[in-house]
This record gives C-alpha cells, structure tokens and sequence, in this order.
C-alpha cells in the first residue's frame, strides 16, 4: 500500500470529459492501483482541507499493448479515481464556457 500523499494521488486528468464533469465539482484523478477509495479521501482532504468528498468513484484502466519498431511494448495498468466534492472550485482545472 502507497504511504506518502503523492504517491496515492498521482496527478489530475484533464480531458475534455473531465472538464466538462468539473461543472458539477466532479474531479478526475490519477491515483495509485493499490489505492483504496479510504485512502483517496484522507489523501485529497489533506491536500485540499477545506473541500470535503461526497463521493469516489474509481475506474481500473487496463493498458494497451502498443506496436513498436522493436516489437511490442508491454501494457501499463493505471486506475483513476472521480471525486465528487461540496466546497469551492479547485482552481487549475480549467473553466467550461
């Protein structure tokens, strides 16, 4: 299991999806796979104390296996994680006009 903060939750996902989900204060996260949705609250609300989880959601991203010149290149397995969060804004996602 991730101990540190940063290595539970790796890094936000913007896509234009993810964008367009922020309007309703859902957020996409790329966390660890070992990751319990536990262990994903406590990370983001240490991170963003005065924002508080309604509600996780988690996804298992199977990879895929890509072409290369020297043959093949292994999958990787990544998970994601959509928070759904009361407070405000989280600001370096960017606005949906």
């Amino acid at each position: 299991m991730a101990k540190n903060i940063s290595d539970i939750i790796i890094k936000p996902l913007i896509t234009e999806k993810s964008t367009a989900l922020s309007q309703f204060n859902k957020y996409t996260f790329e966390v660890a796979k070992d990751a319990s949705k536990s262990a994903i609250k406590n990370a983001f609300e240490v991170i963003f104390p005065d924002r508080k989880i309604k509600g996780i959601q988690t996804i298992k991203i199977k990879g895929h296996r890509r072409r290369t010149k020297a043959g093949y290149k292994l999958p990787i397995d990544s998970k994601k994680a959509v928070l759904t969060i009361e407070g405000p804004r989280i600001e370096y996602f960017p606005e949906v006009s």
